[in-house]
């Protein structure tokens, strides 16, 4: 998810609030307030220089992606994810490199995508490059756990299954290294 600022009021558009003793430009307007729906049709009231996060869709309405005078939002902080109007396309990468110590158990040893990223992997490659094997469980759950022993890789593949976390176990053996990498569904909050 990124990070937005509502940047309705510039000098290129054109300045509303200009403080008429000093001529200086109020900066957040107050009276500039818009109402603008999102990729799922929800409405937000945008107001000038308060923040929000929410999905790329966004970026859309920012400089340099429309020119200065139209622009209304600033990113603050990018998720590094595109935004299509295809749902299945929004998905951007994360990356976990764990060492889980011999004789640590799944509470230890978590990959919190949901936590972590706000949406859901669906797609998960699990690589083992120690070579003590270990537990991996799947979502939390009980009866969804697995060996995956030393040298290993284990992919989950798109429609195979959504994926939020992932928590390991090395009760014997030696310290293991994973790398984990995902596709992590984009999730828009508007």
């Amino acid at each position: 998810m990124s990070v937005f600022k509502v940047a309705i009021n510039n000098k290129a558009e054109g300045l509303l609030d200009v403080n008429p003793t000093t001529g200086a430009q109020v900066v957040p307007s107050i009276q500039r307030t818009i109402y603008v729906a999102g990729p799922n049709r929800k409405i937000r009231e945008l107001i000038d220089g308060s923040t929000f996060t929410d999905c790329n869709y966004w970026k859309r309405f920012a400089y340099p992606q429309v020119p200065l005078e139209y622009q209304i939002v600033e990113v603050l902080d990018d998720d590094g994810s595109i935004y299509s109007d295809i749902p299945g396309e929004n998905t951007f990468p994360k990356v976990y490199n764990l060492t889980v110590t011999a004789g640590t158990s799944y509470a230890a040893n978590v990959a919190d995508i949901l936590t972590d990223t706000g949406g859901y992997a669906t797609f998960v490659q699990i690589t083992n490059t120690g070579s003590s094997a270990v537990s991996v469980k799947i979502n939390g759950q009980s009866g969804a756990i697995f060996n995956l022993d030393g040298g290993d890789t284990q992919v989950f593949n798109a429609g195979d299954l959504t994926i939020t976390a992932l928590a390991f176990d090395n009760a014997t053996g030696t310290d293991t290294n994973l790398q984990i990498i995902c596709a992590v569904r984009s999730i828009c909050n508007s």
